[in-house]
């Protein structure tokens, strides 16, 4: 199956990159992100006596910089992907195009991945698209290559679960506002509520006035990775602090325990969570087939 010659996916490009539509979100994407920045640059900037030229300033600035163009472009990301996709299927019912789509020769899966694709294009666009400004922060040091390239698997692992999520509510709803409403809120929902189960759990358990068992770390641990800014900020603050990219240790009962890095984490529940979503998704757009059985004694 080559994705490249699948006919939907050129129909979804053509129809996502034509007109004004695509330039205003891209143009409207930048300017925020790069407002944001420029704000966050004269805030560091002025907290140095001796502005940006003290030596001492190069790496808040360059380190205030990247987090400020990560955590924007994130943020942009977790609302507009979702969005790129709810109406994926659901703008073929209401086109009254859906019979049409389904009769062709094209299977469910190939379906599928042609409107993820073209999403996922164009989401892809957006986060490449702010990279010039976080290469910004190389100019003034503090930040190191290993902490782009894991921020730019982070980015692009969200916006592939996420447009999956919007593919998914797709299929299950028969307009593009409920799809819409239902993958933000999904996204909504699951950023909030975390968070949420991590305080409770903790109060619960008296993890803040206690030393937490192994149990706690683990446990704990697989949920707060779930979370992309919560995943992605630790393992930004355990680089800052010198930690290994790829698991770093934990003080419990008088030992270290080791971890995986959060980032590696989260990377393999977006891709669990993309699959299952995937599957969904195929299975309910497949037609109904209907088996029709002969009764004992019918003739032929």
């Amino acid at each position: 199956m080559n994705l490249l010659s699948n006919p939907v996916l050129t129909r979804e490009l053509r129809g996502r990159i034509r007109g004004w539509r695509a330039l205003i979100i891209l143009i409207v994407y930048l300017s925020i992100t790069g407002l944001i920045t420029f704000l966050v640059y004269a805030a560091s900037a002025s907290s140095f006596s001796g502005g940006p030229s003290d030596v001492e300033a190069g790496r808040g600035i360059g380190k205030a910089i990247f987090i400020t163009v990560m955590v924007s472009t994130l943020v942009q990301v977790c609302v507009i992907t979702p969005a790129l996709t709810a109406g994926a299927i659901s703008g073929e019912k209401e086109r009254q195009s859906y019979d049409l789509l389904i009769t062709t020769l094209l299977s469910p899966l190939q379906i599928v991945l042609g409107k993820l694709a073209s999403a996922l294009a164009f989401a892809m666009l957006l986060i490449f698209a702010s990279l010039p400004m976080a290469g910004l922060a190389f100019l003034f040091g503090g930040v190191s290559g290993t902490e782009l390239l894991i921020g730019v698997a982070g980015l692009a692992a969200t916006a592939i679960c996420y447009a999956t999520v919007g593919v998914f509510w797709s299929t299950v709803m028969r307009s593009t506002l409920a799809a819409n409403v239902m993958s933000l809120g999904s996204v909504i929902f699951l950023l909030l509520f975390i968070p949420f189960i991590f305080v409770v759990g903790s109060l619960i358990g008296g993890a803040f006035s206690g030393d937490p068992g192994i149990v706690y770390i683990y446990t704990m641990g697989l949920l707060l990775s779930a979370h992309p800014f919560i995943a992605l900020g630790i393992t930004e603050a355990s680089l800052s602090s010198g930690e290994n990219a790829f698991f770093f240790t934990i003080p419990s009962g008088g030992s270290d325990i080791l971890v995986p890095s959060p980032w590696l984490v989260y990377l393999f529940l977006t891709a669990l969570a993309t699959g299952l979503l995937l599957v969904l998704s195929v299975r309910l757009l497949r037609p109904v087939q209907y088996e029709v059985r002969r009764k004992k004694g019918d003739g032929g």
